[in-house]
């Protein structure tokens, strides 16, 4: 059995009384100014004493408390000492050329003998010492004394501390911190309502929303698209939707499948909104400068368009402001370097035109981080984020697709690859999206907004020389620049993620110029009320010039749905219909918008993919037109096919032996949306199906025989 050594009182009074004598006679013998009394001592605290340089020895058996006798004091050693005298308040050292040193101090059960900012000396900690005592010198007493005149050198080389780049600053005008929330939150939910009204209507369904919301139905169903994978894009931002799907309850919770993925667009567009207001707050602004971050970030006209939509670019963006907002609130913390390092690494997956940041954000780790950490945390950061993002790659060399068919003398069979995907992307030229009709797009919804942002973004990098943080979003946004005016292909859509750049660069340049005011007026509250001044006009400016007139009044998607109800009224299901993207998931599945309570409709298939799948035009159609039933075309597919009449031939074939059977037209911003439903009237009757085949789409339990196989056309 065990037992533990428990000192009773009077051995813990005693004992007291030991630690005490040891310190001042240690004091005494390095010439300091001798200890206060201990509390149980009668002698007060302001009567100093000085005693004898003799050090103490440990006592064979446990001793009394010291006595007194008269003016004198005896000690437990039984020597006597008399209060020193104070001359003038000097303290008379008593070893001449000793440096003065610090006054010990106790912390538990140990001694602290020498204290600086970054550093401090001790007597070690052992197991079963009772006290904290002094090693007993020997004859060389001065061993002691040397050792703390070491410890001070050291100071010389004392470690940089860490300042932080974003500190937090002390405000001139107080606000409580609940009351900073009550304004954030209701900023918040200012955006929420604005992007969320009429979201469902306004902007019309685009081709990409369709993609990306039947790829999330893909990712459930073990297959990463619908149709062949190319490559087009990493799958990990329609992974997140698909992961909304599934935690909303299907694809139809909010009405047809494209309102689900918005519904998530808008979760998106509000947490994007707190983190620029975070990130702004963290540069060392003031409230007011963030919450016009927030406004000029959320209540933008293109910011309500462009955010509704389900576009990889919302989703990439989030990202993106999670890794600067871990940079700026980290400290030069590893784990929130590592951990702004995987947010950006997750922000390329999401969309893969983000690595265009990758300098910006190297320099942005390089920035907030301290000088001997540098090196070390800008490694990590680059290793987490490439080996994040390079997945995307390391799927393509898994599957054996990241070079063309024959590129390996082993690789003979066809396939898609990565390598071919890009190449052909960055072949592609303007005549699919200019520059000069974006910024037509740009200039009509928000043309102050674009135009101040791009001045700011100058403004900031000369300001740059003398606030790095101000050169670190100016780099930022001039990166994505580069994107849109190198003479590619640009759609007005490529604007996303400036959107939130032009706000930070816009609120940290009004910042600086509100700043020079203040010091001007030497009245801080002027500059908040011009700042909150910007935060109120906003939203009454757009409503004056009509830039919201779109936003909440026009119902362009109700031509889409239209189109829908009329193809589940009037076509039949094993009918072959060439569509867009937007209506893919609605006429394919189970409770569709396009199908209601009857079956899918198995052969409704994209143009683009019927035009270039040889798995559609060769084994399903046999290069045949005749073997299209329907197609319900926008003006967007017309369009296209029209320009493009070698690549879509076998749909242009069939346009051209159709007759128009309905067509239905709607206000969209200051045109009209224009859907068209043609019928193919066919040279041969419709052949006749045999058997049940295979499918490689949607809704396979439930759709009927498929063409590919058992087919036979009656002449």
């Amino acid at each position: 059995m065990s037992s533990s050594y428990k000192p009773t009182p009077e051995q813990q009074e005693q004992e007291a009384q030991e630690k005490w004598s040891r310190l001042r006679n240690y004091a005494s013998l390095h010439g300091e100014t001798p200890l206060a009394s201990p509390p149980s001592s009668p002698v007060p605290p302001s009567s100093p004493a000085t005693f004898s340089s003799h050090v103490p020895q440990t006592p064979a058996s446990p001793a009394a408390p010291p006595a007194r006798t008269g003016n004198a004091r005896i000690d437990q050693q039984g020597r006597s000492f008399e209060p020193a005298r104070q001359d003038n308040g000097d303290v008379q050292r008593q070893m001449a050329g000793v440096r003065g040193q610090q006054q010990p101090e106790i912390e538990g059960n140990n001694v602290i003998l020498y204290r600086n900012p970054n550093f401090y000396l001790r007597t070690a900690y052992r197991v079963g010492q009772k006290v904290a005592p002094l090693r007993r010198p020997s004859a060389k007493t001065m061993l002691a004394q040397q050792q703390v005149q070491r410890m001070e050198a050291t100071e010389t080389r004392r470690m940089p501390s860490i300042e932080p780049i974003n500190p937090e600053k002390m405000e001139k005008i107080p606000v409580p911190a609940w009351a900073e929330a009550m304004v954030v939150m209701a900023g918040l939910l200012v955006v929420f309502v604005m992007h969320a009204v009429n979201m469902f209507n306004y902007p019309r369904y685009e081709l990409d929303e369709g993609t990306y919301v039947s790829s999330a139905w893909a990712i459930l169903h073990g297959l990463i698209t619908p149709y062949a994978y190319g490559y087009g894009h990493p799958p990990l931002a329609w992974i997140q939707v698909a992961a909304w799907i599934q935690l909303t309850g299907g694809f139809f919770t909010f009405g047809n499948a494209l309102n689900s993925g918005r519904a998530l667009m808008l979760l998106y567009a509000v947490g994007s909104a707190l983190l620029v207001y975070l990130i702004v707050r963290r540069m060392g602004t003031s409230r007011s400068i963030a919450l016009l971050a927030m406004a000029l970030f959320s209540l933008s006209p293109l910011a309500i368009d462009y955010q509704r939509q389900v576009l990889l670019d919302n989703i990439a963006t989030f990202w993106l402001l999670v890794s600067l907002y871990l940079l700026a609130v980290g400290n030069s913390r590893l784990p929130y370097i590592a951990g702004a390092s995987i947010a950006f690494g997750i922000s390329i997956l999401s969309k893969e035109v983000m690595v265009l940041f990758i300098p910006g954000m190297i320099y942005g780790a390089w920035l907030h981080t301290t000088k001997f950490q540098r090196k070390f945390a800008l490694v990590s950061f680059i290793y987490a984020f490439v080996a994040v993002g390079s997945l995307f790659v390391l799927m393509a060399i898994l599957r054996g697709e990241l070079f063309p068919t024959g590129f390996l003398p082993w690789d003979h069979h066809p396939h898609l690859s990565m390598f071919d995907t890009y190449l052909s992307q960055v072949k592609r030229t303007q005549s699919e999206g200019s520059f000069a009709t974006a910024w037509s797009s740009w200039i009509a919804q928000d043309k102050w907004g674009v135009l101040i942002g791009i001045a700011a973004l100058g403004f900031n990098l000369v300001m740059g020389w003398w606030n790095r943080k101000q050169l670190l979003f100016a780099l930022l946004a001039m990166s994505f620049w580069v994107l849109i005016v190198r003479g590619g292909v640009v759609l007005p859509f490529y604007y996303i993620p400036i959107i939130p750049l032009a706000a930070i660069n816009i609120t940290l340049a009004v910042n600086t110029l509100t700043g020079w005011i203040g010091k001007v007026l030497h009245f801080d509250f002027i500059r908040a009320l011009l700042v909150l001044a910007l935060v109120l006009s906003i939203v009454p400016y757009y409503f004056n010039i009509g830039a919201y007139t779109y936003t909440f009044t026009q119902h362009p998607t109700s031509a889409q749905d239209d189109a829908m109800t009329w193809v589940r009224a009037n076509v039949p299901n094993s009918d072959f219909i060439v569509i867009n993207s937007y209506l893919y998931m609605d006429l394919r599945t189970d409770n569709g918008a396009g199908v209601g309570d009857g079956a899918p409709y198995p052969y409704a298939h994209v143009y683009f993919n019927v035009a270039t799948d040889p798995t559609i035009y060769q084994q399903l159609l046999d290069n045949n037109y005749d073997r299209i039933d329907y197609i319900v075309a926008d003006s967007e597919m017309l369009n296209d096919i029209n320009n493009d009449p070698v690549t879509y031939k076998i749909i242009l074939q069939a346009l051209k032996s159709s007759v128009l059977r309905v067509e239905f037209k709607t206000d969209d911003q200051n045109s009209q949306i224009d859907i068209k439903i043609f019928q193919v009237v066919h040279t041969y009757p419709q052949p006749v199906v045999y058997g049940s085949g295979t499918t490689s789409g949607i809704a396979q339990a439930t759709m009927p025989a498929d063409r590919r196989s058992n087919i036979y056309v009656v002449s």
